[in-house]
């Protein structure tokens, strides 16, 4: 698997790799997770706010979950990369 560094623009739709330091993925019972992002936002004229973001397993395994983000758990929320491929 190859992971970029340094995601830009915009995260929807990006397959992520995501350290949770608070909390272990259920799914996988580790700090590390990698899923589908989502995100819904609500912009303003003074700016933009988001709604809700949600990581979505990329799977048919319907046993996996969705994370939530809030504001409560968002900053212990990091993003490590972005999946751009599988290396054979």
């Amino acid at each position: 698997m190859h992971i970029q560094k340094n995601v830009t623009g915009s995260r929807t739709g990006k397959i992520l790799l995501i350290e949770n330091r608070d909390s272990f993925d259920p799914d996988f019972n580790s700090a590390f997770t990698v899923k589908t992002y989502s995100s819904e936002k609500s912009v303003y004229e003074e700016g933009w706010q988001h709604n809700s973001i949600v990581l979505k397993p990329n799977s048919y395994d319907t046993s996996f979950e969705n994370i939530l983000i809030t504001e409560e758990n968002s900053n212990e929320m990091r993003i490590i990369g972005e999946f751009v491929t599988v290396l054979n």
